[in-house]
């Protein structure tokens, strides 16, 4: 995944904050949920915080990652236990990772 184009967003919303910049939600055409943050210092740009195949999936693991984000956009139909989705932590983990380290 080099680069996300607009024709492969099929939605892309603010969900909260994290340090006074903002979460942004975006759902890929594919099924991929991805949770980052766009930092407002000069040159600091994206920041992937979670990623995975449901939106829960992507919003528990940008909170694991960043426990100070703070969501002001529930989806709480979309609640999905942790217990469901816990076989695919490490491989949505390393998603993430590999996505940060392309910026």
């Amino acid at each position: 995944m080099d680069q996300i184009r607009p024709q492969e967003i099929e939605s892309k919303k603010q969900i909260g904050t994290l340090k006074g910049d903002p979460v942004i939600e975006i759902a890929l055409k594919g099924g991929l949920h991805i949770v980052c943050t766009v930092a407002k210092a000069v040159g600091a740009g994206i920041r992937y915080l979670g990623a995975g195949p449901h939106r829960a999936v992507a919003r528990w693991l940008a909170k694991k990652k960043e426990p100070g984000m703070q969501v002001t956009e529930l989806a709480k139909s979309d609640h999905i236990e942790p217990q469901f989705f816990q076989h695919m932590v490490p491989e949505y983990e390393q998603l993430v990772d590999r996505l940060n380290a392309r910026r």
